[in-house]
């Protein structure tokens, strides 16, 4: 194992055993990632140029410890679990949370998730949403229903849309993103969401973080804490606080 995996599994604070590739040892993984890194836009707001190649995804998010977007995010996890012995391929999605139904196809934003095969078997997992979204890697079945705590998840399929992920809702089941099993090839540059609003996500064990420009959100269980920065220094303390992310 090379020092930048060393490194990258010492971030996570993994410190389960390294055996051979499974889903258990997949989900644990998934699920240290999305504790410890979280999504973030920051550099999209403040303007700030992005790179995909891994050498520089891994210079942002492991050694400055900040989080990124989906493809970042899942671009790096990728590489360490391919680095691990895993078989992955990424892939291209459009995702609809929060999107219209009639949304033109060209206005609804790029997601980019992982199939991991496994025993004949695809999974998808993915590091990349940072709000409520699968901890565990989810079996690429249709008609598959896939629990976690009090959160609910279906896997659809239809010649129109391809693959979909599904999630409950209070009321009723809400698409979360979907994919053609063609979608795999990255020849195309990710079309980057025009979010102007700073933006930054992560789970905990207990609930999520959340922040929107000026205001955070704490979840835990069922209670919410809501606390609103007023000045660059008290948001920057924030940040630090809540993602554990520094902008020096």
């Amino acid at each position: 194992m090379n020092s930048q995996i060393q490194q990258y599994l010492k971030h996570l604070l993994f410190q389960g055993p390294l055996t051979e590739p499974s889903i258990k040892l997949l989900g644990q993984l998934q699920t240290r990632h999305l504790y410890t890194i979280p999504y973030e836009n920051l550099d999209v707001a403040l303007k700030q140029d992005i790179s995909f190649s891994i050498p520089d995804i891994f210079q942002k998010v492991i050694v400055h410890k900040r989080g990124g977007n989906c493809f970042e995010l899942n671009i790096l996890f990728s590489w360490l679990l391919r680095e691990l012995g895993f078989s992955v391929t990424n892939r291209y999605a459009q995702f609809w949370r929060n999107i219209e139904a009639d949304t033109p196809t060209e206005d609804v934003p790029m997601h980019q998730l992982l199939l991991v095969n496994f025993a004949d078997q695809s999974y998808i997992s993915d590091v990349g949403v940072g709000a409520l979204a699968p901890c565990k890697p989810v079996p690429l079945i249709a008609g598959h229903l896939h629990r976690e705590g009090n959160e609910l998840y279906k896997i659809v399929r239809d010649d129109a849309n391809g693959w979909m992920l599904y999630e409950q809702t209070q009321h009723n089941w809400r698409l979360l993103y979907s994919f053609f099993d063609d979608a795999n090839d990255a020849k195309f540059a990710p079309r980057l969401s025009k979010q102007q609003n700073k933006i930054a996500m992560i789970r905990t064990p207990r609930g999520r973080h959340t922040m929107l420009n000026d205001e955070f959100r704490i979840y835990e269980g069922h209670s919410l804490t809501t606390y609103t920065t007023h000045n660059e220094k008290e948001w920057l303390q924030a940040l630090q606080r809540f993602f554990h992310i520094s902008l020096d």
